[in-house]
């Protein structure tokens, strides 16, 4: 980090360091204190992923003014379960974030089981509340920022056709799938993945504000207190994003964790805490709903099948660096297909049973 940089960011926030807190893929993050309020500091990377970050305005205040809307929208939910102040400012030559401190990053290896599920139940709950707060954002899908119109979704339109069309693509990636990697051919995951994708067509009724990026870097601990930061918010089904942290917890981390990105949380070695943070999530998100449980795996079961597929992509390309400190060499990401297929016949098997039990009701 270029010490004068922050210098600089110092003097024009007006804040004082006390301490280096660490790094993300893309923000340098201290505690700082700005009169006796303790906040936390981000500067973005110049490098991220080995690669130089270009300066974007319109990408940065996008970024920026999605995690204030997602803050403002989950205190509102859940007052104190994301950081309550949140302020940036973005140029060419000073860019940052200040936000309250929200507490300690989770220890997922010194978690207990029970304080796992209960973990998982808040962040369910958070979620589930977040989704009832009114929205007012034009647009759908990821978050845009332009001058003229501050804040929205990139995509208009039909949000409703536009999940049908994205249904159609995936069950057009599992048919390409099989044909590239024969052991994905199986009659249950077939029907499952066309069940999975009737459920979200007959159950959709608007988008509404999610968050994509569910990392365990970005979960605090305020005493017994979860303090969710740093999102990657979105106007979406909210069925996905809540279907996106069950593949995150119970697949995707673990069969991530020895790649240069993820291999610093031993994701192996705390696998159990990782899956009963995500069985207290479905139960936090659903609140004794049986059918957002099903509505719930489907997205999961079809997060699953986009997570197969795209492993399948990158092996006929040339890797990125990025791709690289991501998911591994080919030889990683072959393997990697091979236990992906198992989850999803897993997954499946468990859950057709439900998936056609709620689908019969419509």
């Amino acid at each position: 980090m270029d010490r004068a940089k922050l210098e600089a960011v110092q003097k024009h926030s007006g804040v004082k360091v006390t301490g280096f807190l660490g790094e993300g893929a893309w923000h340098f993050a201290w505690k700082v204190l700005k009169g006796s309020d303790e906040l936390v500091l981000r500067i973005p990377k110049a490098v991220a992923y080995r690669k130089p970050v270009p300066f974007n305005e319109e990408a940065l205040k996008a970024e920026y003014a999605g995690t204030q809307l997602y803050y403002r929208s989950v205190n509102k939910a859940v007052e104190g379960s994301a950081p309550q102040f949140f302020e940036f400012h973005v140029s060419s030559e000073l860019t940052y974030t200040l936000e309250s401190y929200g507490g300690k990053q989770i220890d997922l290896h010194a978690l207990t089981e029970k304080t796992a599920f209960q973990t998982g139940k808040e962040i369910g709950e958070i979620y589930r509340k977040t989704e009832e707060v009114p929205l007012n954002v034009d647009g759908f899908g990821y978050l845009n920022w332009s001058q003229e119109k501050g804040l929205q979704g990139t995509i208009k339109g039909d949000a409703s056709e536009f999940l049908k069309e994205e249904s159609d693509e995936q069950i057009a990636d599992y048919q390409a799938l099989c044909a590239a990697h024969p052991e994905y051919k199986d009659n249950r995951v077939s029907e499952a993945i066309q069940l999975a994708v009737a459920h979200r067509k007959k159950t959709f009724t608007k988008p509404l504000l999610v968050n994509q990026d569910a990392s365990p870097e970005n979960i605090l601990l305020n005493g017994n207190r979860v303090c969710l930061i740093d999102p990657y918010p979105s106007i979406n089904y909210p069925r996905t994003m809540a279907g996106n942290f069950m593949n995150l917890y119970e697949t995707f981390f673990i069969s991530l964790a020895h790649t240069e990105r993820y291999q610093k949380h031993q994701f192996k070695e705390c696998e159990e805490n990782l899956k009963m943070i995500a069985k207290g999530f479905i139960e936090g998100y659903i609140a004794g709903n049986p059918q957002i449980a099903s509505e719930v795996r489907g997205e999961q079961l079809l997060k699953l099948l986009e997570t197969a597929y795209s492993h399948s992509q990158l092996l006929s390309e040339d890797l990125t660096e990025e791709t690289r400190i991501r998911y591994g060499n080919k030889e990683e990401m072959e393997n990697r297909l091979l236990q992906l297929s198992r989850e999803l016949k897993v997954l499946a098997a468990s859950e057709i049973d439900d998936f056609r039990c709620f689908l019969a009701q419509y």
